[in-house]
């Protein structure tokens, strides 16, 4: 199989997936000692690759593309997954504030965005489910009228993500999430230094540690700078839409998740399946520099404006005191003027 092939089958080159199979081959879910041997983890973690990375094919379909019985393929996949969730906080974790790491990721996001003190990038994302759930299905049909799983992310300038929140409903919005995440309610366990934020779009309130675009009326204004300012917002934290970009590109399964959600134990498979996409996004992010899977320009323009149209309907969510609110208001009117466009 030539080199192109073995990308487009497994979404990684030769040599990170040999670095991946290693890593993986230390978990204990892939020994036993039983007299039928398992298949070799190679082998498993192909399989499993090949599904994560395949849009709308069938387990049928694939177990004869690659060979191997339909119930050995399920085997393999789910032994995979559990193996890489099990990476997670190898692979997605806030460094810790103050460390070497933590200044280092804050100084190039300062440098590359012109904001000082921001440390990430928040967002949230729907997964689109293949099939309409049978179990509490209305819970899970989001603003755009698909069946979803929500998950919440932050990244770093590099697209690596830093911080996950999952297993919302689709119908959940990003600023209810975000209200229920341990970010929002325990800011201490995450920024270092007082002057410390993230930046994330109008779908959430701005906070002291949370800063937002201004809206409407301000937003279209020139004068003052309001609409300047936001342009720079944006242009900033399109990191993490790249970063989501990335991963659902890659992972063309995350298109529509091909579970079918009868119960808690399908809802926990499901997110199990996206957490081990996230964790081979960021074990890619550390071991290739390959841009072929980011997003046309065409596409994430209009996604960006399809998410402006739904976030437009949204509202506006009571999240944190009011204090904090007017606090976040005049930290970002600071900032405003630190751009000179008082």
């Amino acid at each position: 199989m030539s080199d192109d092939w073995f990308i487009s089958f497994f979404r990684m080159t030769r040599e990170s997936f040999d670095t991946l199979a290693r890593i993986l081959e230390a978990d204990s879910i892939f020994k036993n000692n039983l007299h039928n041997r398992q298949g070799s983890i190679v082998v498993q973690l192909a399989t499993r690759l090949y599904f994560l990375g395949s849009f709308g094919i069938s387990t049928v379909r694939g177990a004869a593309q690659l060979g191997i019985a339909e119930g050995t393929t399920s085997l393999y996949r789910n032994r995979c997954i559990m193996a890489l969730v099990r990476l997670l906080p190898r692979f997605v974790r806030w460094p810790v504030p103050g460390s070497s790491q933590y200044r280092r990721m804050r100084l190039a996001i300062e440098f590359r965005t012109g904001f000082p003190g921001c440390v990430g990038f928040l967002d949230g994302t729907d997964i689109t489910l293949q099939y309409s759930p049978s179990s509490f299905g209305e819970t899970y049909f989001n603003r755009k009228k698909k069946y979803a799983l929500s998950i919440q992310a932050i990244c770093d300038e590099d697209r690596r993500f830093t911080y996950i929140s999952s297993g919302y409903p689709g119908s959940v919005s990003d600023a209810t999430m975000f209200c229920q995440s341990s970010f929002f309610q325990n800011p201490s366990q995450f920024f270092w230094r007082p002057e410390e934020y993230i930046l994330a779009d109008k779908a959430y309130r701005v906070t002291r540690r949370c800063m937002t675009p201004y809206k409407e009326p301000w937003a279209s204004q020139e004068a003052g700078g309001y609409r300047s300012f936001n342009l720079y917002l944006a242009e900033a934290r399109v990191k993490v839409e790249h970063a989501f970009g990335f991963l659902k590109n890659r992972w063309r399964s995350l298109q529509g998740l091909p579970i079918h959600i009868c119960g808690k134990e399908d809802h926990a498979r499901a997110i199990g399946w996206i957490m081990a996409c996230i964790v081979l996004h960021n074990f890619l992010v550390e071991n290739e520099n390959d841009e072929r899977w980011q997003l046309e320009e065409e596409e994430l323009q209009a996604q960006q404006r399809e998410d402006q149209h739904f976030e437009a309907q949204e509202v506006d969510e009571p999240l944190g005191l009011e204090s904090e609110r007017l606090a976040g208001t005049e930290w970002r009117n600071r900032m405003r003027g630190h751009f000179n466009l008082l």
